[in-house]
């Protein structure tokens, strides 16, 4: 009798993008996208899904985002329309604005809480990489906050999303997608 490793709760997908899939890919998000040349655009999502929580590394090539604040019967963001987010920026260099906050940039290591409720415009002119966990909110939103750099939790939670996606390769794919 042959063992299999247990089935994880989890809905995992691997999405490589190209061209206008990118922008398509953020529509269905509920992100506007600017794109200087929409056949030049590349990224490659890792995608983790359970319950109200998404989990993601993002990579793509530079490109301006945009994304209203959350408005009841708006676009699904995979889990749920209202939703607040974490962000790691990992690598490369970008600028956000949240809500009317001024625009800032965005260097590795950067934490960011971006609460429902808030508009958001993000743009990068080159690639960039970012872990995002999305949470499902029942309540109300959480303030919006950034930290520059530095924290203990960036390893940490930079450490916890790897090893998921790790742990769903070395299953060979057991939680679905």
């Amino acid at each position: 009798m042959t063992s299999h490793p247990p089935r994880s709760p989890w809905r995992v997908r691997r999405t490589p993008l190209e061209g206008r899939e990118v922008a398509e890919w953020f529509r269905l998000r509920g992100w506007a996208v600017e794109l200087p040349d929409a056949t030049a655009s590349h990224a490659f999502i890792d995608e983790a899904v359970v319950a109200d929580v998404a989990v993601r590394r993002v990579w793509h090539t530079g490109l301006a985002l945009s994304r209203p604040p959350f408005a009841p019967g708006g676009a699904a963001s995979g889990i749920g329309e209202r939703i607040d987010t974490l962000v790691v920026h990992v690598a490369g260099v970008g600028a956000i604005r949240v809500g009317d906050e001024p625009e800032t940039s965005l260097t590795p290591n950067d934490v960011l809480l971006i609460p429902r409720d808030a508009a958001l415009a993000y743009h990068s002119d080159e690639p960039i990489a970012r872990i995002e966990i999305d949470h499902g909110v029942r309540d109300r939103a959480a303030e919006a906050f950034h930290a520059k750099g530095g924290l203990v939790s960036v390893a940490m939670i930079t450490s916890a999303v790897n090893a998921l996606f790790h742990a769903h390769d070395q299953r060979g794919g057991g939680g679905g997608g």
